[in-house]
């Protein structure tokens, strides 16, 4: 900022208003209503945890064999 002109820089009353107008946006994102099919759910609301054949109808048999019969290190370190 020290390499721009004097005509180039803000003055402290325009960087205050930017100010002021970033924290009224920041201000009313806070307070939006959010849908319900974005809310937590409430814990009778949690669906049972999946089986094995209802993990691997979803991901594939073959993502599921590599991802639970994966040999391969889990870190470089290890």
């Amino acid at each position: 900022m020290a390499d721009l002109s004097k005509e180039q820089r803000t003055t402290v009353e325009q960087r205050e208003q930017y100010g002021r107008e970033l924290d009224a946006r920041n201000a009313a994102m806070e307070n939006i209503e959010v849908p319900l099919e974005n809310r937590a759910l409430a814990d009778h609301e949690i669906p049972p945890p999946l089986t094995e054949e209802e993990v691997r109808a979803k991901v594939g048999n073959q993502n599921y064999q590599n991802a639970t019969d994966d040999n391969a290190p889990t870190s470089i370190g290890s």
